[in-house]
């Protein structure tokens, strides 16, 4: 018996120090330690569980406080009471606890109290009104195995007697005088009866629990499966990469005989046509020093040998002169030859190089178009390659190609750096195209691809702050018509509020609910072609959709991870008949068309972290992403094909990036929620600028949510935290 009493100890030993438990503590995620071992392992009012991991928070910061175990604790006791019975029924005796010091024998355990009476103890304890409905059993009739103790009574705080009812409206035990006096009207019952019912609807809950546990443990096969996978296919994949870089190095190797050999043709392409002049001149010389020798040795002849020679030295100068006036003096060829990386890849193998022998080369550099209130100067600059000489002004010529025509610059420079600028007048805002010419020649590379754009490498322009008498709450969204209306959503207001082209309050949509035209925090928004205006329902989980006055057309999506449904959405671009609406739950774009049906997904919780911000730009789609604090270009068939930024307040570095948008030059526009700033980045994702950085003055942000290009240009952001609009105008 003795030795199956320690066998159940063993089960009762704390996991930390392994040792029987002392003082038993539940942590919050139902796993037990000794109040000492979890003591050691208080980090910050935090307990990391050794068994599962969970951070527990202790809310006093002291483990004290935590619940008591009182299944291990009674257990506890009733091992060592199966203890003291088993040393009695070993030794023939055992000692009454209350009366120890008299070494009077125990002939009874009253299993309420957890303790063992001599005779005498026990006719006290049998006549006592607080014990006499104890349970108790003679020690000649008790097996050690067979101890199991009560569990303690709760008693009242009030009328000091047993809890022995349980209050279901309430959800708390009371005692008899307290159901008479204060519960008599609730759903109650004995503590029993109500525990029996308890316990059903406990088995029922915990039905699904062995469901999940089978469930759990195949998951976690399938992970550990393909860690395993993973580690195999390391392995084969880097073989495959050696394999294709080995092959890729061949055709390198091809690649660069190619050159040498087409370097070399050009070589002696080169000195051939030059060797051909060389001997053309040459002869010419030659002749001409023939016909001046037979001129000298004719002035010491007599005069008749002039006479007789005259005519034909006079017949060949004339040939030699005619010879020579048509005679390219200059050189056909030049010494000009580079190897120049391309940077446009051919087919699936990129050209690493190309050759170039021309004599003249030149690269365009864009700096953007300055704006003013009156006049906007464009300036293109053309630099020679390598050490080539330098041209008169007057021998260059450029030619923007614009949309409204072809206009010539209003001045060319020449620096003593040997750069040439163009500077135009009152280039339209946009793409076009610039030809380049010297001598008449256009050079390589014309005409060059370039865009004008404005200037946003320095933005310290005043600014309007703007909030309709202060009517908006915490402004978000902001998004322009095709007819100069604007709109911004209003968080903490649970509505839309619709203003004109000056700024002028208009209308305001929607009251906070969950019916058509109700919101619960109204997020991003954005307007079609047709100027119908789309609102993203945050905690609704859907899309709302209204005409451009404001009147409720329909709704699409509602909670849930399956593909037409949304799970707190964000942002939301509309391009070309589809409506991109950030899945923010969910970890992607879903994709619907104008009347709400279901196209595609784009993105995955593989890729995307916390999707905020979108907008689309060339058939790509920018994301900004919260977790990665990055933006994401995909095509719009989902394929990831670039990234912008990285964790960090230095300029190109983004800090929790929330809403995007363009202007007509491509150029990206960013808020970010936590750096409080809006940064600007080219089309080839460099950053130009950051700007409104700080808490609440005059072009400062704080937390700035949403932003939008007005049609003239300004730049609306939407100040979460200041609770206002600020205007950045261009002037």
């Amino acid at each position: 018996m003795v030795k199956e009493t320690k066998k159940v100890t063993l089960h009762l030993t704390c996991s930390l120090c392994h040792e029987v438990y002392q003082k038993p503590k539940y942590l919050p995620c139902y796993h037990s330690y000794c109040e000492e071992c979890l003591a050691k392992l208080l980090v910050e009012s935090n307990v990391t569980c050794p068994k599962c991991k969970t951070v527990c928070t202790i809310p006093s910061g002291d483990v004290k406080s935590l619940p008591n175990n009182f299944f291990i604790n009674r257990r506890l006791h009733e091992v060592a009471l199966q203890n003291k019975v088993a040393r009695a029924a070993r030794e023939e005796e055992a000692k009454c606890d209350h009366c120890a010091g008299k070494e009077n024998l125990a002939v009874v355990l009253c299993r309420d109290c957890g303790t063992l009476l001599c005779d005498y103890c026990y006719g006290y304890h049998k006549n006592s009104k607080e014990y006499q409905n104890h349970n108790v059993t003679s020690l000649d009739e008790l097996q050690p195995e067979g101890i199991s103790l009560k569990a303690s009574v709760a008693m009242c705080q009030e009328h000091d007697i047993e809890l022995n009812f349980y209050c279901e409206t309430c959800e708390q035990l009371v005692c008899h005088y307290c159901i008479t006096k204060t519960y008599h009207d609730h759903d109650h019952d004995a503590v029993k009866k109500m525990a029996e019912k308890h316990r059903k609807e406990l088995d029922k809950v915990m039905e699904p629990v062995q469901e999940m546990v089978d469930g759990l443990l195949a998951a976690c096969k399938i992970v550990y499966d393909i860690i395993d996978e993973i580690e195999t296919k390391t392995s084969t994949v880097e073989k495959e990469i050696d394999k294709y870089f080995e092959w890729l190095q061949q055709q390198l190797q091809q690649q660069k005989e190619e050159l040498k050999r087409e370097l070399h043709g050009a070589s002696v392409q080169k000195k051939k046509e030059l060797s051909l002049q060389q001997r053309q001149l040459e002869g010419i010389k030659v002749e001409l020093e023939s016909v001046k020798e037979l001129n000298d040795t004719m002035k010491k002849g007599s005069g008749q040998d002039t006479l007789l020679m005259r005519k034909e030295v006079i017949d060949d100068m004339k040939r030699l002169n005619d010879c020579h006036k048509k005679m390219d003096t200059e050189p056909v060829e030049l010494a000009a030859m580079e190897f120049v990386p391309v940077r446009i890849y051919e087919e699936s193998l990129p050209r690493f190089g190309k050759i170039y022998t021309t004599d003249f080369e030149v690269s365009v550099v864009k700096t953007y178009a300055l704006e003013g209130k009156v006049t906007r100067m464009s300036k293109f600059t053309v630099a020679p390659k390598n050490d080539q000489r330098c041209f008169e002004v007057d021998q260059m010529h450029a030619q923007a190609h614009t949309m409204a025509g072809c206009i010539n610059p209003t001045k060319i420079n020449l620096h003593k750096n040997g750069l040439y600028s163009f500077l135009f007048t009152s280039l339209p805002v946009g793409e076009m195209s610039l030809s380049v010419t010297i001598k008449g020649k256009e050079v390589k590379g014309s005409p060059f691809s370039v865009v004008v754009g404005r200037n946003y490498t320095h933005i310290d322009w005043p600014t309007k702050m703007f909030n309709a008498d202060g009517q908006i709450g915490q402004p978000w969204g902001i998004a322009f018509s095709r007819i100069g209306t604007w709109a911004v959503a209003d968080d903490s207001n649970h509505c839309i509020w619709i203003f004109d082209s000056y700024d002028e309050l208009i209308t305001k949509i929607g009251t906070k609910g969950d019916n058509a035209s109700q919101f619960q925090r109204p997020l991003g928004i954005a307007f079609d072609s047709s100027n119908n205006l789309y609102v993203v329902d945050h905690y609704n989980h859907r899309v709302q959709k209204f005409d451009i006055n404001g009147c409720f057309l329909l709704q699409f999506g509602n909670e849930g991870s399956t593909n037409e449904k949304l799970y707190y959405p964000i942002g939301i671009a509309v391009h070309k008949g589809r409506v991109y609406v950030t899945d923010h739950g969910n970890s992607r774009v879903s994709v619907f068309d104008y009347d709400g049906l279901f196209c595609d997904i784009i993105g995955s919780p593989q890729q995307l972290q916390h999707p905020y911000g979108v907008v689309c730009i060339n058939d790509r789609l920018l994301i900004a992403d919260w977790g990665h604090h990055s933006i994401f270009c995909f095509t719009l068939s989902g394929e990831c094909v670039g990234k912008i930024g990285s964790q960090g307040a230095d300029k190109g570095q983004l800090n929790r990036p929330s809403s995007l948008t363009t202007d007509t030059c491509g150029f990206i526009f960013v808020t970010e929620d936590y750096n409080s700033r809006v940064s600007v980045f080219d089309r080839d994702g460099g950053c130009l600028h950051c700007f409104g950085a700080g808490r609440s003055k005059n072009d400062q942000l704080l937390n700035p949510k949403g932003i939008a290009i007005s049609p003239c240009g300004a730049i609306y952001v939407s100040d979460y935290n200041n609770r206002r609009i600020q205007i950045f105008s261009k002037y």
